[in-house]
């Protein structure tokens, strides 16, 4: 009787705790598809059967006349935005505003693997961006271009001797991307190309698998991310690193 009702007070609560925002885009006028408790509208995200341009792209697609379209990632709102003039007020006239990007709250919080420019927000994100600009300037692009084609090169000798055989091309390509920016963002030769089972394209391979362990922790960071704040998503991707 004791665990029943222990049960029924945490499915309640697990309830509420997910739904509490559920009605933030319909008090402002906003149309959304129907949100589920726990998943939002980001159920087939989390559930590995959709990416998230794939979602973005289906909820652009589903309400055409509409200049703004709300989701849900979780309990948290978040829009979709159709219209080109508001896109341009966002990403220039009215940047200023919009740098905090909420991509996760605490993502990157407590790992330092995380805390790159896909992950961090607000500030911090601002800071890496301006360290990182005088790297991408057109003298630095120049002084790449050779190690790009020199792996470029690698890669045409790799699909000349692949003549008339069946080639994974998403393979290849991963393989080239890796050569490369080993090449130019590290200084490395990884030797991808020549070498499928290089020890820098399984690393390449071991962070860019998804899992079902993977997608719900950090679905549980999203919905409780305190009380997951010290679950780690690169812990194993960490061990490896430090024991090349």
């Amino acid at each position: 009787m004791i665990f029943a009702l222990i049960l029924f007070i945490f499915v309640v609560t697990v309830y509420l705790y997910s739904t509490r925002t559920f009605d933030y885009w319909k008090k402002r006028g906003i149309k959304h598809d129907t949100p589920i408790p726990i998943f939002g509208t980001n159920a087939k995200g989390y559930l590995m059967q959709r990416s998230m341009s794939e979602l973005a792209a289906d909820m652009y697609w589903k309400y055409p006349k509409e200049k703004v379209v709300g989701f849900f990632r979780s309990s948290t709102p978040e829009l979709i935005i159709r219209d080109p003039d508001i896109v341009k007020r966002v990403l220039l006239t009215d940047f200023s505003y919009f740098y905090k990007r909420q991509v996760s709250p605490i993502l990157g919080s407590d790992e330092p693997l995380l805390k790159n420019l896909f992950n961090v927000d607000g500030d911090l994100w601002r800071l890496l961006r301006q360290r990182m600009t005088p790297a991408f300037t057109s003298g630095k692009l120049k002084a790449m271009f050779p190690l790009i084609v020199e792996r470029a090169e690698r890669l045409q000798v790799l699909l000349s001797s692949s003549h008339g055989k069946t080639v994974d091309a998403r393979e290849v390509m991963a393989r080239y991307t890796t050569d490369f920016i080993g090449a130019c963002g590290f200084g490395l030769e990884a030797n991808s190309l020549n070498k499928e089972d290089s020890e820098i394209r399984i690393l390449g391979q071991k962070i860019f698998k998804v899992t079902y362990k993977g997608a719900f922790k950090a679905m549980a960071k999203q919905v409780f991310p305190q009380l997951c704040k010290n679950v780690r998503l690169t812990d194993r991707f960490e061990s490896d690193l430090m024991g090349m």
